[in-house]
C-alpha cells in the first residue's frame, strides 16, 4: 500500500480501537439516543448551518420536534428529531461520523488534490539537485494554481466542532434537560492547551534548537525537538542538555523521506530500528517526515504518542485533515495533532510578515476549547533566520499572557488523554463542563474559575 492511500474500505469508518465521540465528549449520565447507521456507502450530509459530514444515513419518517436536518448530495433531505414519547432518532451513526472526519476516511471519498505516489517519489529522487529557491517557486505555483479547497476549511475547519455541538444538543433533547454535565478536556478547569513542537530537518537546526530553547524558556515554556536519528549526525550532547532543562525529544522518523510509509514491507522493515532510535533518545512521541502517513499503522509505532496527523493542511505532500483540535485515540496510541499552520507555510511559503494568522488561530481555539499546536522548525530557513525567528517570539509573547491555557509538553498531554478517560470524577484535576440549550442550539461551557 502507498503512503497517499488509507487501508481498509469506505464503508468502515473507524480503525480498531479508534475514539468515538462519546468518548471526546465524555457525558455524565448520558441518556440513550436512537442512532444507527443505514446501509451502503456513506454520503455528504450538509446541515443547515452550512457543515458537513460524512455517514451512511437512513431514512426515517420525520416527525415529532426537529433537531437538525441534513441534505444529502443527491438532494435527499434526512432528519433528526425528538418523537412523541421523547426518543430522540438520529438518521445516522454520531460515532461513525467522527471516525471518518479523524482517522481521514473521508479521503477514500473526496481525495484532496496532491500530487500522486509516483510524482512524490520522483520529486524526493531529484530534490537535492535543484535549488532550494527553485523548489520554493515551484511550491508557490502549485499553491497558487490549487487554491484552497472547500474540505477542510483551512486554517480552522469547524466540522467536529459542530458534530460534537449536535450530538450535545440531542442529548440534552433526550434527557429533557438544559443542561448536562460533560468531563471537562483540560486539567484543573484550563479553557483550552498550548503545546509546541519543534521538527529538527538538519544538523544545524539541532544546533540552533538551544537558542530556540533559550527564548521559550524565557517565557517559561518548554517544547519538543523531534530529531531525525540517521539523516544527519545527532549531538547527543545537545540532546542531553535539552532534556535536562525540562525539553523533550521526539523522533522525527530515520530518514526525512516517504520511505517508511512507501510500503507495507518498507514500514516492517523500518519498525526495529524506530525502536532502536526511540530507546537512543529517550523519546515517548513521534512524527513523520513531511507528514507521510497510513493512519491505521501508527497504531504500530513504537511511542505512546504520535504529532503526525494535522487539523487541516492542504500544503502539505500528503494534504488532508483530521478536522479535530482535540487529541484523539487510535488503538493504544494518542494522535496529537497541529492545529496551527506550520512556520514554514506561512512565512515562507505565503511569505507572511506577522504572527497575526497564528495568533488569530489561537483565539479561534480557546474559543472552542480545543489543542493550541504550534508545529515549528529551529533550521536555517525557517525559525533559524532572525526575521521569522521574531515572529515566533511575538507568538510566544501572546502566549504567555493567557492564564488560562495548560502549557504541557506533548508527553504530558498524551498521559493526561489517557487519564482523562480512565479516571474517577473525584480526582481533582478533573472538572465537569456543561452542555447547555441555547435555543435550538447546543453549546459547552467550560467549568467555573
Amino acid at each position: 500500500m502507498e503512503a497517499g492511500s488509507s487501508a481498509g474500505t469506505a464503508g468502515a469508518a473507524t480503525v480498531s480501537g479508534a475514539e468515538t465521540l462519546h468518548d471526546l465528549l465524555m457525558p455524565y449520565d448520558a441518556p440513550e439516543l436512537d442512532a444507527a447507521a443505514g446501509t451502503g456507502t456513506p454520503v455528504w450530509m450538509t446541515a443547515a448551518g452550512g457543515w458537513r459530514l460524512l455517514a451512511r444515513p437512513r431514512a426515517l419518517a420525520a416527525r415529532g420536534i426537529e433537531l437538525g436536518s441534513f441534505e444529502l448530495d443527491d438532494g435527499r433531505t434526512v432528519t433528526a428529531f425528538q418523537d412523541d414519547d421523547g426518543t430522540v432518532m438520529v438518521p445516522f451513526d454520531p460515532d461513525e461520523a467522527y471516525g471518518y472526519f479523524v482517522t481521514e476516511r473521508w479521503r477514500d471519498l473526496s481525495p484532496p488534490a496532491a500530487l500522486s505516489a509516483g510524482q512524490l517519489g520522483f520529486y524526493y529522487r531529484v530534490k537535492r539537485l535543484f535549488p532550494r529557491s527553485w523548489l520554493l517557486a515551484a511550491r508557490r505555483m502549485h499553491v497558487r494554481w490549487t487554491g484552497l479547497p472547500e474540505f477542510p476549511r483551512w486554517p480552522l475547519d469547524d466540522s467536529i466542532v459542530q458534530l460534537t455541538r449536535f450530538y450535545a444538543l440531542c442529548l440534552l433533547a433526550a434527557a429533557d434537560a438544559q443542561e448536562l454535565d460533560f468531563r471537562w478536556f483540560w486539567p484543573n478547569g484550563h479553557h483550552a492547551c498550548v503545546m509546541l513542537t519543534h521538527d529538527v530537518d538538519s544538523g544545524e537546526g539541532l544546533r540552533l534548537a538551544v537558542q530556540l530553547a533559550d527564548l521559550e524558556e524565557e517565557r517559561g515554556f518548554r517544547s519538543a525537538f523531534n530529531v531525525v536519528a540517521a539523516h544527519y549526525p545527532v549531538d547527543y550532547g545537545i540532546v542531553r542538555e535539552l532534556d535536562a532543562r525540562g525539553f523533550e525529544i521526539g523522533l522525527h522518523g530515520l530518514h526525512h523521506d516517504r520511505s517508511l510509509f512507501s510500503s507495507r514491507r518498507e514500514f516492517e522493515r523500518q519498525l526495529p530500528l524506530l525502536r532502536d532510535a526511540v530507546a537512543q533518545l529517550g523519546a515517548t512521541g513521534f512524527r513523520s517526515p513531511a507528514t507521510h502517513r497510513v493512519v491505521d499503522w501508527l497504531s504500530e509505532l513504537p511511542v505512546e504518542y504520535d504529532t503526525t496527523m494535522f487539523h487541516s493542511d492542504p500544503y502539505e505532500p500528503q494534504p488532508g485533515g483530521c478536522c479535530t483540535l482535540w487529541p484523539f485515540h487510535v488503538d493504544r496510541i494518542v494522535e496529537l495533532p497541529y492545529t496551527l499552520p506550520q512556520d514554514h507555510t506561512l512565512f515562507t511559503l505565503l511569505r507572511q510578515r506577522s504572527a497575526e494568522t497564528w495568533l488569530r488561530q489561537a483565539d479561534e481555539i480557546e474559543a472552542r476549547f480545543g489543542l493550541i499546536h504550534c508545529l515549528s522548525h529551529p533550521d536555517p530557513g525557517y525559525l533559524g533566520d532572525a526575521d521569522k525567528r521574531a515572529l515566533y517570539v511575538e507568538f510566544l509573547d501572546a502566549m504567555n499572557e493567557r492564564h488560562s491555557l495548560w502549557r504541557a509538553l506533548p508527553r504530558d498531554v498524551a498521559a493526561w488523554w489517557r487519564r482523562r478517560g480512565s479516571a474517577t470524577s473525584a480526582e481533582p484535576e478533573i472538572r465537569r463542563g456543561t452542555m447547555r440549550r441555547d435555543g435550538d442550539h447546543a453549546r459547552l461551557d467550560a467549568p467555573a474559575a
